[in-house]
């Protein structure tokens, strides 16, 4: 990656807008003063309408007003004595491994003081935001919760998304950061709103998409909670006009039509990667060449992200320990890493890569713990299954897009989500544990209590033999 290429106009730079500053004010007031479970949500309403130029610049450090979000969060969390209210696991060991190995290997690699900086900050945003979501997520109702009330907060986006599509001006570029005209491309406008890219408005709906469909066992009010997601997510979606959320789109929908034979997922996921392999060594340039051959919406830029892959294998050597200073050498226009899994290892080696994709496996096989657990078609089945869904859209994802800016907060929250439930599994395994321990126990004093009562009766029976006429 061309970490010069990375930079924005925006950056080190002072940019408030009145209206951003009442709306941080807002924010500012409902963390500090409102319930804690609702504190991601007002980090949801900073991400969605805030775009990321909205900052303050204090000695060389960055403040962007989500960043400012996540500390009050921080500090009304550590002053409620909620801030590490939650057991640690193998999910949030990985979080903190891969963030920990960008933040010394890129400043190492690129040897300038700017970057550690810049690392330093993207680190306390990564951290911060999943420890915030992680402390207020504590059950499946909080998740319930959010996704009702993240609904009411988004639908207003939709009007301005609608009102971009249809005049090719975007109304949030007052706050700056983004163009008042609309980018077009094969004669289609590509509607941003609060957003660094088309790309990424569109895929931070539809990671919350799965959430809003989980709701639609919860009745009536549940069933417009269900409905109103999928028209904002598809509003949103058709104005962004890109292929990678219409793609994740149509995965989510799929997952959720197929959602009657959820028992089914392992054999699923089995035939997929036996299928993937075969078809890797049957086709001429590898399987991930099926990416080149995908165009939704007309001018997509599929061959890249399967040449940006192809060049990333090719270039293993250069990356893989420690990451790599740039990848402009690679070919033509891929200083663009468009790929999550491909950046983190550009930023942090196969460490963060590694980290990422296991994050994924590991919050996969909570998802499915408990799809084994609760009582299938209840709501609480539903929700578990929404979450599994939206990390499995953004694992798509990540194969055609790299996120940055406010979007990075989606994939935190998901991930924590499924963190929550890989802690309920560890702590309902352990009971599992003890529980066998104790079966045994009575089954193996049961045995000797028969044994027992086995040998009495023998010795009486002996005894009465013996005994003389």
């Amino acid at each position: 990656m061309d970490f010069a290429a990375s930079s924005f106009d925006y950056v080190n730079q002072n940019t408030v807008h009145p209206v951003g500053l009442a709306a941080l004010a807002i924010a500012c007031a409902c963390i500090l003063l409102g319930p804690l479970r609702a504190i991601p949500l007002v980090l949801i309403g900073l991400a969605v309408y805030i775009p990321s130029a909205q900052r303050l610049a204090l000695a060389g450090a960055d403040f962007a007003f989500l960043r400012i979000g996540v500390m009050l969060a921080l500090v009304r969390l550590a002053a409620a004595g909620r801030l590490l209210d939650f057991r640690f696991g193998a999910i949030d060991a990985l979080v903190v491994a891969g963030t920990l190995a960008k933040l010394l290997l890129m400043p190492a690699v690129t040897g300038q003081a700017g970057i550690l900086v810049q690392q330093i900050g993207s680190a306390f945003d990564t951290l911060g935001m999943y420890v915030v979501a992680r402390a207020t997520i504590r059950s499946i109702d909080d998740i319930r919760a959010l996704a009702v009330r993240s609904l009411l907060l988004c639908l207003p986006a939709a009007l301005v998304f609608g009102i971009e599509k249809s005049t090719g001006r975007n109304m949030l570029s007052v706050f700056g950061g983004i163009p008042f005209l609309t980018d077009v491309r094969e004669g289609k406008l590509r509607c941003q709103g609060a957003f660094a890219h088309a790309i990424l408005a569109g895929c931070y709906f539809v990671a919350l998409l799965p959430l809003w469909l989980a709701s639609w066992r919860e009745g009536a009010r549940g069933r417009w909670v269900a409905a109103g997601g999928l028209v904002l997510a598809s509003v949103v979606v058709i104005s962004c006009a890109s292929s990678t959320p219409v793609a994740a789109m149509l995965f989510v929908v799929a997952a959720f039509v197929a959602y009657p034979f959820w028992m089914h997922l392992r054999a699923v996921w089995m035939l997929a990667i036996l299928g993937a392999t075969v078809l890797h060594f049957v086709m001429q340039h590898g399987v991930w060449h099926l990416i080149a051959r995908i165009d939704l919406v007309g001018g997509s830029t599929g061959w890249h992200r399967f040449h940006l892959i192809d060049k990333a294998i090719a270039h293993f050597d250069e990356w893989w320990l420690v990451g790599t200073m740039s990848t402009r050498h690679w070919g033509w226009g891929l200083q663009d890493v468009t790929n999550q899994y491909i950046l983190e290892g550009v930023r942090g080696g196969v460490w963060a890569m590694l980290a990422l994709a296991a994050s994924i496996v590991l919050a996969l096989r909570a998802c499915g713990f408990w799809l084994r657990r609760l009582p299938s078609g209840s709501s609480s089945h539903l929700v578990v299954f929404g979450v599994g869904a939206s990390v499995f859209a953004q694992m798509a994802i990540f194969l055609a897009v790299s996120y940055f800016g406010q979007t990075i907060m989606i994939w935190y929250l998901t991930l924590a989500m499924a963190a929550f439930l890989a802690e309920g599994m560890a702590v309902e395994r352990a009971r599992d544990g003890v529980r066998a321990v104790a079966a045994r126990e009575e089954a193996l004093a049961r045995r000797r209590e028969r044994g027992v009562t086995a040998v009495t009766a023998g010795a009486r029976s002996r005894g009465a033999a013996e005994a003389p006429v």
